[in-house]
Order: structure tokens, then C-alpha cells, then sequence
């Protein structure tokens, strides 16, 4: 897990010997990298990199890295099936020389050209010369776990890891995307579009490649390597067909923890308390214990015990499963005075600001970073994939036949939150029984002011493609700015793949959202976490802090600064707005300060 950073000259001009630039743009983002440094000056390009050991953390692992002395990579991420991978590749005449995974993506594409994407499965960001095509190959994992932004500016492709190196690049500050962040005062970040909250800098975006000479690169035409394929059928539920579904999920998940413990430094787990994360704990204590690992398991938590707080802590069922399990769990509780100086690191590391205040998770990963663990298994991904949000309620009921309807909709009575979501269901299904789903897509349509989906699949594949990518940000943003590496096993794309081929009708039943997950770790997980109702998930106690004791401070940085006022042009008072939208605000202010001040 490491940092990249790199520019490429697109009218071939050859590479002056200063390494000064590229030395300026990965020392920016050493948090990413604290455990080594390297350069490699190219006859019309210079790649940097910032290193976080994590596999072979022998110097054979130093980049950027040099194959057959054809190839040369600066990359971040990692390949969790490297071995079985090189093992293949030894078998067709391949020689290594580290235990780099590093080494596996270079041999790979000579052996396989771009279809070795096809086989790698994990996160990354990479960029590999070929010497002898005078060519580049520019990638990024399935999901864009691993970030990857760029610019064209002064006749150079220059990219990173974080936006903040391409700052540093210019040795001006960048300027403030002023139509991005007026977008995301109104609907929130999209983290899934090219654009950035800085002018002209872009996201290379996820599951794509691009393969090309420098001439190509100026106009960067780039690929899809991979997508998502939805099961869109109506199927009837069939006890026998769950109980099959559930194994093969279970050990689906069982494989994909036991690839990403693969680490030659300690493991973690970030835990909230509720049935994902605590799967994820769960299967790697078995896993640990299998492998005659005596260790204590650590996992990591943010809790909220002041008062006021208590709604958002967790920390009942979080003490339930350390107990069951016999982990040791490292709780932090955020303080309310500490909330201004985390909350600009937090911007700081984040870059393109977020929804929320992400204070849990932020403090999470701060307490992971005391700790001896570089490496935590997260439960990231399962609620876009399983029907976990109570939203989805409406979308599962309204596309069921009226009679299933009205068996299933006592059954989701007992979810807090869901009446709303229920009411909305039973209006929609009975226009569709009276007028047909064509009328009460164009209904929707008009009363909603967005395209509404029938088919709860379809509903999560669009989840997976949009807000989940903000998530997955936010996950590798947080945690490398302590600089720990996160791995998020519900991301396994053979896990997704499968899940996706998954009739709706097993993601929710009978009242239970995550249906074949709570059928999965039946009688594995206390039942009083396995079969929870309710769904929190790292909540934040921000309507205390920011209508109590930060109010003035929350304040006082909307009003000095020039950026809000040209973004809420619109807006007359912070007092009539929602928490959710006074916080982007917020964010929006800090991102000010912190970047452009």
C-alpha cells in the first residue's frame, strides 16, 4: 500500500535531471507511504513513489520498480491472489526476484497484455512504461478503492494519488471547482464522476484502463475492463434455494478474508457493532486460530458514553462480540473539543469534501494508528449489495406481486425508521396493480422528480455504482491519513459478482433485510447481532456538537469564508437548513481554509 505520484511530458520532451519536483509531490503525501522513498527519471517522464509496508518489506519491494528491464511501475494497492498468479507464471518461464506483488503485475501484463486485469483480485492504482512500445498502461481497480486523480497542465500529464501532490507539482494552489461544489451543496459528492472539487484535476475512473504512446495520452481515450451484471429476474422464494445461497456466500466471504490477511505485518478490524463488521471479525479469528495464530485478535471502535451522545454508541454490541470472541477491543470516544482540529485533518486527508463530519470512522483509524496493526479488514460494501438500508424497503415491496406484498409488509413493521418506507410501498404497488409499472414509472417520475427502479437488483447495482464509491473513499481517505491500509473483503469481486447474480428475493424476506447474511452466520454470531433490527452504522452525535458547544465555531467558519458565500448563493440563512446541508457547508468552509488559505 503506497503513494504515487508522477508527470509524463506529452510533446516527448526529454526529462531535465531534477528530481527536485517529484520529490516535492511525494513528500506531500508521506502519510501514505512512511516506510520509504524512490524516483525513476524516464527519457520524457519521471515517476515517485511513497511506500507502506505491507508484503516482502525487504528493500526488493522498493519502487518504482524495473521488470526485464523493459517494464517500469509506480503503483499502489494490492493484489491479493499474487501467488497463485505467480505460480502461473513460473510455470510459463517467468523468473522473480522479491515477493512483490509488484513483480506479478508487471510479468502478468507482458504475459497477458490489459486481459491480465481480468485476474487480479484486488485494489489498485497503477502506471507502467514499456520501453520498447514507448507505451503506457494506466489503471485502476474494479471498484476505485485506490485513488487515482490527474491534470494536463503545461504540456504534462501529471497524476497522484491525492490531488494535494499535484498542488504541490504547480507550487500554486489549485483553484476551487466552484460548479462541482455548488453540486454537492445540493445533492452531496459524487466521488463516482471525473470531476473533482478542484478545477481541472480528475479522477481516472474505476474498472478502466488506458493503454497508449504519449500522443494517445493527450487525448486519453480510456476502457472499461469490468461491470457489474444484475439479476434482473422475478423469482419466488424458496427455503431450500436460501439455505444454498447462504453457504455459498459464507464461504465466498471466508475466501476473500482469508486472501487479505495475506501480510507480512499485523492485522486488525475496524468494528462498529453491527452484523458486517463483525462477520468480518468473526471469520478472521476462525482463520487466525486455524492457522495457529495465538495472538489476540484487535479490533477498533468509536463509541459515544457522554451524555447526549448515547444514541450514537455502539458499544453493547460491540463488548458482546469481544467477549464472545475473546478480541481485544480498542475503543476511542471522539471529544467534542478535539472535534475542530480532527475535523480539518479529516478535510485534509479527504480531500473533495463529504457528506458528514466522518468523525467515527476518522477517530476509528486514529486509534488504530497507536496500535502496532498496519493492515484492518473492514466491513465496507455489504449494505449497496444486500439491501441493508431501510430505503430499499419501498423498492423490495412495491416490485413484489399484491398477495406477497401483503404477506411480506407485517413482517418489516419492526424495523425503526421503515413506516415511512412502508407507506410509500404500499401506494406504488397498488398504482401498479390499478395502472401497470409503465404509469407508475412515469408517475414517480413526476411527483419524485427522479427514474425510479422496479427491480431492488437494478436499485443496488446503481447503490454500488454511486454512493458506495463515496464510501470507499471515505474508507481509504481516513484510513491512510494514519497511515494504516484498510481492506474491504466484501469487495471481493467474485463476492460481488455472486451477490449480483442473487434473486432479490433472498436479500430481503420476511422482514429482514440482508436475508442469506443473517441465514449465514446463524448460530456463528450472537443472535442479538446476527438477527439486530436496527441499523446505525458509525453513527455521529453531530446535531449535539454542532447546535451545543461548536455551534459558534461552526459558525464562525461558514461566515469567514469567501467560498461558501459563492457556493450558497441560494441559501439565506444557515439557521433554516438542515444538520445534513449545514454540514456540507462546514466542509465546505474547512476545505477552503485548509487548501486555498
Amino acid at each position: 500500500m503506497c503513494g504515487i505520484a508522477g508527470y509524463i511530458h506529452l510533446n516527448n520532451e526529454r526529462e531535465t535531471q531534477d528530481l527536485s519536483i517529484i520529490k516535492r509531490m511525494t513528500d506531500v503525501i508521506a502519510h501514505r507511504g512512511p516506510d520509504g522513498e524512490g524516483s525513476y527519471l524516464g527519457e520524457n517522464f519521471v515517476f515517485g513513489h511513497r511506500r507502506l509496508a505491507i508484503v516482502d518489506l525487504s528493500d526488493a519491494g522498493h519502487q518504482p520498480m524495473v521488470y526485464l528491464n523493459r517494464y517500469v511501475i509506480t503503483y499502489n494497492g494490492e493484489i491479493y491472489n499474487y501467488p497463485e498468479i505467480k505460480e502461473e507464471l513460473i510455470r510459463n518461464g517467468y523468473v522473480f526476484f522479491s515477493n512483490t506483488d509488484t513483480e506479478v503485475i508487471m510479468a502478468a501484463y507482458d504475459f497477458w497484455g490489459v486481459e491480465c486485469l481480468q485476474k487480479f483480485n484486488g485494489m489498485w492504482a497503477f502506471v507502467i512504461y514499456d520501453k520498447k512500445l514507448a507505451n503506457f498502461f494506466i489503471s485502476r481497480d474494479r471498484f476505485g478503492i485506490k485513488p487515482l486523480y490527474y491534470i494536463n497542465i503545461d504540456g504534462k500529464f501529471v497524476f497522484s494519488s491525492e490531488i494535494k501532490a499535484i498542488s504541490a507539482y504547480t507550487e500554486d494552489s489549485l483553484s476551487p471547482n466552484v460548479a462541482y461544489l455548488k453540486q454537492y451543496l445540493k445533492y452531496g459528492p459524487k466521488e463516482y464522476i471525473s470531476e473533482t472539487a478542484f478545477s481541472d484535476v480528475f479522477r481516472f475512473p474505476h474498472a478502466s484502463y488506458f493503454l497508449g504512446s504519449v500522443e494517445e495520452l493527450n487525448h486519453l481515450k480510456i476502457e472499461k475492463f469490468w461491470r457489474i451484471k444484475s439479476n434482473v429476474k422475478d423469482v419466488r422464494f424458496c427455503r431450500e434455494q436460501a439455505a444454498i445461497y447462504a453457504q455459498q456466500y459464507y464461504d465466498l466471504l471466508y475466501d476473500a478474508v482469508k486472501l487479505r490477511l495475506r501480510a507480512d505485518v499485523k492485522v486488525g478490524s475496524a468494528l462498529s457493532g453491527g452484523l458486517d463488521s463483525s462477520s468480518i471479525v468473526y471469520l478472521v479469528n476462525q482463520q487466525l486460530r486455524e492457522l495457529g495464530k495465538e495472538e489476540q485478535q484487535e479490533t477498533f471502535s468509536s463509541v459515544y458514553k457522554t451524555k447526549g451522545t448515547e444514541h450514537c454508541d455502539e458499544s453493547t454490541f460491540i463488548d458482546l462480540l469481544a467477549q464472545e470472541l475473546n478480541v481485544r477491543s480498542n475503543q476511542i470516544e471522539p471529544k467534542e473539543n478535539d472535534i475542530p482540529a480532527e475535523h480539518e485533518k479529516m478535510i485534509w486527508s479527504m480531500e473533495n469534501p463529504p457528506e458528514s463530519s466522518c468523525m467515527s470512522g476518522w477517530h476509528t483509524f486514529k486509534k488504530v494508528s497507536e496500535s502496532n496493526v498496519i493492515v484492518t479488514l473492514d466491513g465496507q460494501g455489504a449494505d449497496e449489495q444486500l439491501a441493508g438500508y431501510v430505503p430499499y424497503i419501498a423498492t423490495y415491496l412495491t416490485s413484489l406481486p399484491i398477495v406477497d406484498f401483503y404477506k411480506e409488509i407485517p413482517f418489516f413493521t419492526k424495523i425503526p425508521g421503515a413506516k415511512k418506507y412502508l407507506f410509500r410501498a404500499f401506494i406504488m404497488n397498488h398504482f401498479k396493480l390499478l395502472f401497470g409499472e409503465k404509469n407508475l414509472v412515469r408517475f414517480a417520475q413526476k411527483v419524485l422528480g427522479k427514474k425510479i427502479n422496479l427491480n431492488l437488483n437494478v436499485t443496488l447495482e446503481e447503490s454500488i455504482n454511486s454512493g458506495l464509491l463515496n464510501l470507499i473513499h471515505y474508507s481509504d481517505h481516513v484510513s491512510m491519513g494514519h497511515s494504516i491500509e484498510s481492506r474491504m473483503p466484501f469487495m471481493d469481486y467474485r463476492l460481488v459478482e455472486f451477490l449480483a447474480s442473487v434473486p432479490a428475493c433472498y436479500k430481503m424476506h420476511n422482514g429482514w433485510t440482508k436475508y442469506i447474511a443473517r441465514m449465514a452466520f446463524n448460530n456463528k454470531l450472537p443472535d442479538d447481532i446476527c438477527w439486530r433490527v436496527d441499523k446505525m452504522g458509525w453513527p455521529i452525535p453531530e446535531e449535539k456538537w454542532f447546535n451545543g458547544g461548536l455551534n459558534g465555531w461552526m459558525n464562525s467558519r461558514i461566515n469567514n469564508s469567501l467560498l461558501v458565500r459563492e457556493t450558497s448563493t441560494d441559501i439565506d440563512s444557515a439557521d433554516e437548513l438542515t444538520m445534513q446541508k449545514r454540514i456540507r457547508i462546514l466542509n465546505i468552509s474547512v476545505f477552503d481554509k485548509v487548501f486555498f488559505k
